[in-house]
């Protein structure tokens, strides 16, 4: 069975746990959905282009390993707003694996990501020449654009493919105070009934029955993902200073293909390589406030591979739901 069927056997599993835990509503109209608020959402600050660029560049060697022309296309190049990257990064990558599956060699995937003319939302037009999308790959990603206070709108025709337009807004006032970079991320979680190497998205938060977590596996009898894990957490903090380890780099020291590093990662973390790297520099970050107590945030940035302090700060509350200055000051007994 190839990796691309099992990640649909994935999806149906999710799927039918989506309708159980969340309680999924239809209204009259077939394409909305009433959305459970309790799950919350988690939006921040971010360059969404860029963002949605190393997505992009992450499952790149994925599509070209399996002969497909995959190409994106950015208006602006760079463009600040609010959003909530974790669930747009579950929603491309559904999407994108469900078009690979159904797509042979020298097969075509095209995202288009660009503004509206008030610049307060994202636009992303996600077109192939393949078979129809699943219906249920398509509930799926329309229950989280929605949940994103997103629309979708799906196209295909016979023969010449599937078109999909999604609409997010990018402004803050789009959403809820508590909304903004409120709450801390769960640890890593993937659900018990699906094997560990079998590439997986992650369940919503709150989601915790039958889960396991990182640490639950890096301290279970050895086995082959234990030792994968070992290895990838000790080459980032091999390199947790250098601002310039790329994914190519983290490959390479793996022995593995990007898109090898990606799909393993995914499978037994539910995160993307970029969130895999950053949650361990901001573990480093907060071992370093501690044993280092007068160390400013800008200085520990900078030791844990952060260019930018502010880019920091942000990733930092991301992960943690507290900026860096007070979190540190508690680790440290401060406060």
């Amino acid at each position: 069975m190839s990796i691309i069927n099992v990640i649909f056997i994935c999806i149906i599993i999710i799927l039918a746990l989506l309708n159980i835990r969340m309680k999924l509503r239809q209204p009259s109209d077939k394409h909305q959905f009433m959305l459970p608020e309790r799950l919350g959402l988690h939006v921040s600050n971010n360059d969404i282009m860029q963002f949605i660029k190393g997505s992009g560049d992450e499952i790149k060697s994925f599509m070209e390993h399996r002969g497909i022309d995959f190409k994106m296309k950015y208006e602006p190049e760079s463009m600040m707003g609010w959003l909530d990257t974790e669930l747009l990064d579950r929603i491309l990558i559904l999407l994108l694996s469900d078009m690979a599956k159904r797509l042979e060699r020298g097969g075509k995937i095209t995202i288009a990501a660009y503004t509206n003319q008030r610049y307060d939302s994202i636009n992303l037009r996600i077109s192939d020449n393949g078979s129809k999308i699943s219906d249920n790959s398509l509930l799926i990603i329309q229950y989280m654009v929605a949940f994103h206070r997103g629309t979708l709108r799906n196209e295909y025709f016979d023969r010449q493919g599937n078109t999909l337009f999604i609409e997010i807004p990018i402004k803050k006032d789009a959403y809820e105070t508590e909304q903004l970079e409120s709450s801390t991320l769960s640890a890593f979680h993937i659900p018990s009934n699906i094997e560990l190497r079998v590439p997986t998205i992650e369940l919503p938060s709150g989601y915790e029955e039958g889960n396991t977590s990182l640490r639950e596996i890096m301290q279970a009898p050895h086995s082959a993902d234990q030792e994968f894990l070992r290895r990838a957490i000790q080459c980032i903090n091999d390199h947790i200073s250098d601002t310039d380890y790329d994914r190519q780099t983290f490959a390479s020291d793996m022995g593995s293909s990007v898109s090898t590093l990606y799909n393993k990662i995914r499978a037994l973390t539910g995160k993307n390589i970029s969130n895999f790297t950053r949650d361990i520099r901001i573990k480093a970050a907060c071992k370093l406030a501690k044993e280092h107590p007068d160390l400013r945030v800008s200085d520990i940035a900078y030791q844990v591979g952060f260019r930018d302090p502010k880019y920091f700060a942000t990733s930092f509350k991301r992960v943690t739901g507290e900026q860096p200055k007070e979190y540190f000051a508690k680790l440290r007994g401060e406060g």
